[in-house]
């Protein structure tokens, strides 16, 4: 059987109906929260948001960033000082684009 692993993206020959990663690697990389990182499905040319779509997007990049810079301030260590760089891009982001 052959399925996609969830962190990486590839496929791979299953060995059980419940396999979700194709290696040690992955497994362990899913137990510690890595995100899926393989390739994204770009949007169709003629794909079309309606304008409450739109904000729905806007809204919840908000919401990310916020929630990121509150978790930021929970130790001084480098993962929080990182977490407050990505929420400090999103939102500088978001007001360039006057958003």
């Amino acid at each position: 059987m052959i399925k996609r692993c969830e962190i990486c993206g590839r496929e791979f020959k299953a060995q059980r109906s419940t396999a979700r990663y194709c290696s040690a690697t992955c497994r362990s990389r899913a137990a510690r929260g890595y995100a899926y990182t393989g390739e994204l499905q770009a949007p169709a040319p003629s794909a079309s948001m309606t304008d409450d779509e739109v904000l729905e997007v806007l809204q919840r990049a908000h919401v990310a960033a916020s929630d990121l810079s509150r978790a930021s301030m929970l130790t001084s260590s480098p993962l929080c000082l990182k977490l407050r760089r990505a929420a400090k891009k999103i939102e500088d982001a978001l007001r360039g684009e006057s958003l």
